[in-house]
């Protein structure tokens, strides 16, 4: 033991350990099927890009809506509510799945197995509202190719075998 001051503390060696390994013992929780895969990281690193980048997107077209309106209306001929109902049904459907696929990408290493689901309809249809806008204007810039790359990654990170594999079924058997 230590030795104890006038104040009666004790100052010194209180305790020592006996001999510790340096090489630790795997736990019986850490077993290698309790990972995550590659191709869950991937899904939930892609859904949060898209995620990132559809909310970031819908909130500047929300900040700069009144440029948005005034644009349409000079070259769209179109009324100052007509304009402001085109930028609002623009922007909705980039928040909502933004948010829904933020939801699924923290949802999905949680092993919700909803969450594979909603966030493959999720990429799915963002992929296919990407192409029908490329397509109605006429030509593809680099955020659309970007999306369309992502959304391929996701779609085929999320129906991956060992994507299947990790995360439990949606109904039991």
């Amino acid at each position: 033991m230590g030795r104890t001051t006038r104040r009666g503390r004790v100052t010194g060696v209180i305790w020592e350990a006996g001999d510790v390994s340096s090489t630790p013992t795997p736990s019986e929780d850490a077993t290698p099927a309790t990972r995550m895969p590659t191709s869950v990281r991937v899904a939930v690193i892609v859904m949060s890009l898209l995620a990132g980048l559809l909310l970031l997107y819908a909130g500047l077209t929300w900040v700069n809506r009144e440029q948005a309106i005034d644009t349409l209306v000079r070259s769209g001929g179109l009324s100052r509510s007509d304009a402001g109902r085109v930028v609002l049904t623009w922007v909705i459907p980039f928040a909502v799945l933004g948010i829904v696929l933020a939801v699924s990408a923290w949802s999905l290493p949680r092993r919700q197995p909803w969450a594979r689901w909603v966030g493959l309809s999720a990429v799915v249809l963002l992929g296919l509202l990407i192409l029908l806008f490329t397509l109605a204007s006429g030509g593809a810039t680099v955020l659309s190719l970007l999306l369309i790359v992502l959304c391929v990654a996701g779609v085929s990170s999320l129906l991956s075998r060992t994507t299947a594999a990790w995360i439990p079924r949606l109904r039991g058997p």
